[in-house]
Parts: structure tokens; sequence; C-alpha cells
């Protein structure tokens, strides 16, 4: 067992996932990177960090893993529900090997990962679980399934901070808008993304820096925050309340 308390985060040993580990790891937590491949964690360990394999998509997988995680180290205290795909394309064109795929993980594992931690930290009598959601929740063009999971995201912790906060389990959720990582830049290599297009709605003026959707994901699990529950956290530099139409000054005054 871990003196420090556990804290597993879905999609973690790469992208912002990776971040939102360390910051819980600088928040006193032990980490556990639960994910399809073991990605930074086999080039850059860290300490009270370790991998665990996991396909959200498959419920049995998810209860089996949780049920070790308990075992070998304790009651988990924080769940980060990080795992998630993308597929770009116009919807019309859309497969629906694509769609299917988006929504196995992007709703399907959240819910199988929520639920799974849920039923423990009710039989514990406390614990925190951050589902992270997206501006894309939104609506974004070419971007129909993971859209619309994201914002299926937003209902199901809504729905589960209304029925287990009372419980002593708080569900909350983040919302980031676009952060410079590596799927960012991705897309600007591949001509799916005008970065100025995008500053220009961004009434701050720049992407997020991925300690700083971090950061909110430390908040939401800490006592700080806990009057919260069914709450999303929307980490965008201002772009989901600006719909797009600038301030003209009169010419007049």
């Amino acid at each position: 067992m871990s003196d420090r308390p556990l804290a597993a985060v879905t999609g973690g040993s790469a992208g912002i996932g990776w971040d939102i580990g360390h910051r819980l790891i600088r928040d006193g937590y032990r980490v556990v990177a639960l994910d399809i491949s073991p990605g930074r964690t086999a080039t850059e360990p860290a300490e009270y960090l370790s991998y665990v394999e996991l396909d959200v998509t498959d419920p049995v997988a998810v209860d089996a893993v949780f049920s070790r995680l308990e075992r070998d180290i304790g009651p988990m205290a924080v769940l980060v529900n990080n795992a998630g795909i993308q597929r770009h394309r116009a919807l019309e064109h859309l497969t629906w090997s694509e769609w299917s795929a988006v929504v196995d993980v992007n709703l399907h594992g959240v819910f199988s990962c929520l639920q799974a931690a849920g039923r423990r930290m009710l039989a514990a009598g406390g614990g925190s679980i951050v589902n992270i959601s997206s501006v894309a929740s939104r609506g974004s063009a070419g971007r129909a399934p993971y859209a619309t999971t994201k914002a299926a995201v937003i209902a199901l912790t809504a729905t589960a901070g209304a029925e287990w906060a009372k419980r002593g389990v708080r569900v909350n959720a983040v919302a980031p808008g676009y952060v410079d990582t590596g799927v960012l830049q991705q897309g600007l290599v591949q001509g799916t993304l005008d970065i100025d297009l995008v500053l220009n709605r961004i009434p701050i003026g720049r992407l997020a820096d991925v300690q700083e959707i971090a950061a909110a994901v430390s908040f939401l699990v800490s006592e700080d925050a806990g009057y919260m529950a069914g709450q999303t956290l929307f980490v965008d530099g201002g772009f989901s309340v600006d719909y797009g139409v600038p301030l003209v000054t009169p010419k007049n005054g």
C-alpha cells in the first residue's frame, strides 16, 4: 500500500494526461497512467508514477484493473477521465467506423471508468472525479463525433455530480480550449487548422499551456473546490464566451 493517495489518469502516458499526472504527483498523489501504450512512461520514468495498460472501451478490463489498483495500492482518491481520440472529416463523408471509434473511447470509455471508480469511491465514502470535455462540446465543424461525445461528457458529469455529491463523491469536468500540444501541431502540419483564425477567436490571444489545464484539474480535485459538483470549468481563454463578432467603436464617438 502507498502512503500517498491514489490518482488514476486515463490516457495518462502522453499529451495533456501526462501533464495532469505530473501535477497530481506534485500535489502529493501516487499516479497511475492508464493507457493503451506506455508512451512517455517508458522513456521518462518518474517517482510516484506507474503505467498500467488499459483499453477504456473494454468495461470488463476497466473493472479488473480498478480492482487490482485498489488491492495493490489502496483506495482510489482521484480519477481523471482524460482518454480521448478524434476523427476529422466532413459530416456527410464520416464513416460509421470513425463515428463508433470516437464514441467508444470518448463516451463509453468515460462512462465505464466513471462508474467503476464511482462505485468504489461511494463504498469508501469519498473521492473526486474529473472528466475532460472540450470547448468543442459547443459544436465543431469537421469533428462531429468528437464534439458530440464531449457535449455528452458534460451531461454525464452533471448527472453524476447530482447523484453522488451527497454521498461524498464529487464529479466535475474541465473543458480545455485550444492547447499547445502535439495534436494541435499535427493539425497545423496537415493543414486542417489555421492558427491565425484560431488565435483571432481567443480573447486572451494565445493558446493554452498544458500546465494551465493541469492546474484546473488540480483545483477541482482539491478541497478548495469542495463546494463544486457537476460543474464544467471551461479553460479556453474566453473562446466559448466570444461568438466572433468584434466590438466596433462608432465613428462618431
